[in-house]
């Protein structure tokens, strides 16, 4: 991605509009705009990666949920115990989501 992408059409800082700066001020003003670029690419990589997990969970809560149920229904005397294990692996989940940022 080049500096000016992100910049509107007929900005001042198009190619023609940087010209017009002192070499100075064309590299302060490069430096810069690749700093938004960064921050910008950094934060978009983040919701990504805040995605993925949030699916990858919602996946296992669902399959940890359905076993839950079928393990309730085949010997229901450990009901509780099921329901600890995937209340904590669902807990678990969510506060790595949280802390993902």
């Amino acid at each position: 991605m080049s500096n000016t992408e992100l910049l509107p059409s007929g900005s001042v800082l198009s190619p023609a509009g940087l010209s017009r700066m002192s070499m100075g001020l064309q590299r302060q003003t490069r430096r810069e705009l690749e700093r938004v670029q960064s921050r910008a690419v950094v934060a978009n990589l983040t919701e990504d990666g805040r995605a993925f997990l949030a699916n990858t969970a919602l996946e296992h809560v669902g399959a940890l949920t359905a076993l839950e149920q079928h393990l309730i229904s085949v010997a229901p005397l450990g009901e509780a115990r099921y329901r600890e294990i995937v209340d904590s692996y669902t807990l678990g989940a969510s506060a790595a989501i949280r802390r993902w940022s």
